[in-house]
């Protein structure tokens, strides 16, 4: 075991233990590139439609064209595929989750409550020599930054007015004046999907700024947000933990998706034997 994996894994046991002495959980992330940052994507949409189209929009506007944007797919969407949907998916936050699913973008961000699984997400396509990353986010302290609220935000299926007015991030309800705050949500699990990755969520407010950036950087500064780097030392510990939990990708994604990812790493393997013991002629 390498020297830099102990590292990480000493950074994950500390977040882990910080969050729990607060009663809290931890939610993670995992990005094949540290380059990344903690972004919905919804909000890295807007930025290539303006870097695409050459715009100089200052954020106020960039926040309009977003709360637009968001109404376009959502309706889009809904007509499309509505004929597709499952009764637990058209609700207002089931078709919102639907979207996420395939490849939409939303507000929201996926995150994971296993450690593990966010690491297969990390390792998954990962060059050997590049550095990846793990953000690891306590959701308690995050709801307590954005809208003062020690706990999650249930999502039920339809959108409501309750204590915390959930109609607000949502593209079919009118929203405030004022910018919207990113906020950590428990929806229903409403796929196998969801279930097996142990899926949580966080639905973004209106700012630009990366996860981390947010809140003035209280979320980093107050210890409920933490970005581990898995620099290219980690790659072959990292294989080998994913390895250990015997997860794999028909795991992780229990449908059509995870089947044919099982089938390009097994070809890949195959590919990698065939050169090892049967070289081409001198």
């Amino acid at each position: 075991m390498s020297a830099e994996w102990e590292e990480v894994l000493r950074k994950v046991n500390a977040f882990q233990e910080r969050a729990t002495k607060r009663g809290s959980v931890v939610w993670y992330r995992g990005h094949r590139s540290s380059t990344w940052t903690a972004k919905s994507t919804l909000h890295r949409h807007v930025e290539d439609l303006v870097r695409g189209a050459g715009w100089d929009v200052p954020d106020f506007d960039k926040i309009d064209l977003l709360r637009e944007e968001y109404k376009t797919l959502y309706y889009d969407f809904l007509s499309d595929a509505w004929p597709l949907l499952g009764p637990d998916e058209r609700s207002d936050w089931g078709v919102i989750f639907s979207m996420q699913h395939h490849g939409i973008p939303t507000r929201l961000m996926d995150w994971t409550e296993s450690f593990a699984c966010a690491l297969y997400f990390a390792q998954l396509d990962r060059p050997s020599t590049d550095e990846a990353a793990i953000y690891a986010l306590d959701p308690h302290g995050l709801n307590l930054q954005s809208i003062d609220r020690d706990g999650l935000v249930f999502l039920p299926g339809e959108a409501v007015k309750g204590t915390i007015d959930n109609r607000l991030w949502h593209p079919k309800y009118a929203t405030p004046a004022k910018d919207l705050r990113t906020i950590a949500v428990k929806p229903p699990m409403t796929n196998k999907r969801m279930l097996a990755q142990r899926a949580a969520f966080t639905l973004s407010g209106d700012s630009f700024l990366p996860l981390e950036g947010q809140f003035a950087g209280k979320l980093g500064s107050e210890g409920y947000i933490e970005k581990i780097t898995l620099p290219p030392q980690t790659f072959s510990d990292a294989e080998s933990f994913v390895g250990l939990m015997g997860m794999g990708h028909y795991g992780y994604f229990p449908d059509f998706q995870g089947l044919r990812e099982k089938f390009r790493q097994k070809k890949a393997t195959v590919l990698r034997n065939v050169r090892k013991y049967y070289p081409p002629p001198a």
